[in-house]
């Protein structure tokens, strides 16, 4: 058993060997190349399956048939997946603590983990699974009020504010469980199924779906980050809802991407649409609706220290207007954002939004109800809302457990004559912390958040909060053997 574990491990490992020979012969092109690392990869899997059927059907002392234990999902049992340069190092080994990048599509399926680091196969099948996610913990701690007790949104904060009220809360909401299947496939390449819940239902603890999404190829199909955001330049915050300005949505899809140069891609999406506006008279409701689906087309660029993005969104944005008709305005972004990897391990992102009418894809101002309103009283017409969203972070690595992060957020959403003076008008974002990793998959943090808001009216209010965390991810990978 062992050394015929040992030969399909000999025979991974020279299956590029084969593949650089035959380019250094005959030269052919990349794609060809692919193609047969694809199948090789292919024929690899299907001889550790009918070997683990053979060893599961050998009779024990020459009288029966006896069950075997499965391989054990090591290096000799999974082969080396694809790389691609379309997923640089900085990239792969961005580390934060929401993990957020891990549910991010890529380009022709391609890891982030070309060593198929937890996934386990599926006995008598070609399908790996990882049984991802982590268990977290929050405690936080309020001077004043900061409005949501979960997640630090400044536009929350009340106002005005009253004095003397502290408020500490315990939470398990940020924890998390993921399902990741992928499929080899000589014809379609590598099929990936992807499906992840936590705890942020509408109750307290109530299981929700964050992502539920095929992708075979470059064709994707279901819920996952809107094709307008950048998961790759989220700052490492403890905080669950991170930076405000930060754009960061989840929003059922159809998506297809090409490469349009070496290191290049373009992302075309179909999105579900979704009017955020909300206001009201005695005469009269807003009744919000979406007469066609969100668009966005994105070009992204990898390279080895990191990466750069630019997004479009177009969208229709519709409601009920005080005169008794039915309003309708275009509304428009762009986003641009990056990632570098600067000294050492530490990291800079950077990431900004604007546009008329994206207040729903803006952290503090999405859900709001501001995407657009009607612009006075004297001209009943809807306007889509200019809005403005940016964040940044520096990720500092002490050593190969310990680092720092310090990041910071402004959004600002510029209001029209009819809104009232309670409307929110723009708030910004502060946080600093510290994260050890003292061993495995434990990591634990200490975080200092302040936010401030100002309304229409020019009114303010502004809140700190110390913030506690421990998180242990399911998955444990040695980092010096990644």
């Amino acid at each position: 058993m062992n050394r015929k574990i040992v030969l399909i491990g000999i025979l991974t490992l020279f299956i590029p060997v084969g593949a650089l020979a035959q380019t250094a012969t005959q030269e052919p092109p990349a794609t060809d190349l692919q193609k047969q690392l694809q199948e090789m990869r292919l024929e690899v899997i299907k001889l550790q399956t009918r070997l683990a059927d053979l060893e599961a059907s050998k009779p024990v002392d020459g009288t029966k048939a006896a069950v075997a234990p499965a391989p054990t999902p090591d290096a000799a049992t999974i082969p080396q997946g694809p790389t691609s340069r379309h997923v640089g190092d900085a990239t792969a080994n961005y580390e934060t603590f929401s993990e957020d990048s891990v549910a991010a599509a890529r380009f022709n399926n391609v890891p982030l983990d070309p060593k198929y680091h937890g996934y386990f196969r599926l006995p008598g099948t070609q399908t790996f699974l990882k049984i991802g996610g982590f268990f977290k913990t929050d405690f936080m701690y309020d001077v004043k009020r900061a409005g949501n007790p979960d997640e630090f949104i400044p536009s929350s904060i009340p106002i005005p504010q009253i004095q003397g009220v502290r408020n500490s809360n315990l939470s398990i909401r940020a924890t998390r469980l993921s399902l990741d299947f992928r499929i080899p496939s000589t014809q379609l390449g590598d099929v990936r199924f992807y499906v992840e819940s936590d705890l942020f239902g509408d109750n307290s603890t109530t299981p929700r779906l964050r992502h539920a999404y095929a992708q075979v190829r470059n064709v994707l199909l279901g819920q996952t980050w809107t094709n307008f955001m950048d998961p790759d330049a989220a700052p490492d915050t403890l905080d669950f809802q991170g930076p405000t300005g930060y754009t960061k949505v989840r929003s059922p899809q159809f998506r297809y991407t090409f490469a349009v140069a070496k290191r290049t891609t373009m992302a075309v999406s179909v999105e579900k649409p979704s009017s955020d506006i909300e206001f009201k008279t005695p005469q009269f409701s807003s009744q919000p609706n979406s007469p066609s689906p969100d668009g966005t087309v994105r070009v992204r660029q990898e390279f080895q220290r990191g990466h750069w993005q630019v997004a479009s969104l177009f969208r229709s944005i519709a409601a009920f207007l005080p005169d008794g008709r039915t309003g309708s305005v275009f509304g428009w972004g762009v986003n641009a954002s990056g990632a570098v990897r600067v000294f050492g391990k530490d990291n800079v992102v950077v990431e900004g939004t604007y546009g008329h009418g994206v207040s729903r894809y803006i952290q503090d101002a999405a859900g709001l109800g501001i995407d657009a309103a009607v612009i006075s009283t004297a001209n009943p017409h809807l306007k889509a809302t200019p809005a403005l969203g940016a964040e940044a972070g520096y990720q500092h690595y002490w050593n190969k457990s310990l680092r720092s992060n310090l990041v910071y957020g402004h959004a600002q959403v510029q209001n029209t004559g009819f809104q009232p003076k309670s409307t929110y008008h723009k708030s910004e974002y502060t946080a600093a912390n510290l994260i050890w990793n003292p061993f495995g998959s434990l990591n634990v943090g200490a975080e200092f958040l302040y936010g401030r808001q100002v309304l229409k009216s020019g009114q303010t209010g502004n809140a700190p909060r110390i913030q506690f965390s421990a998180k242990y991810t399911f998955v444990k990978i040695d980092r010096d053997k990644k």
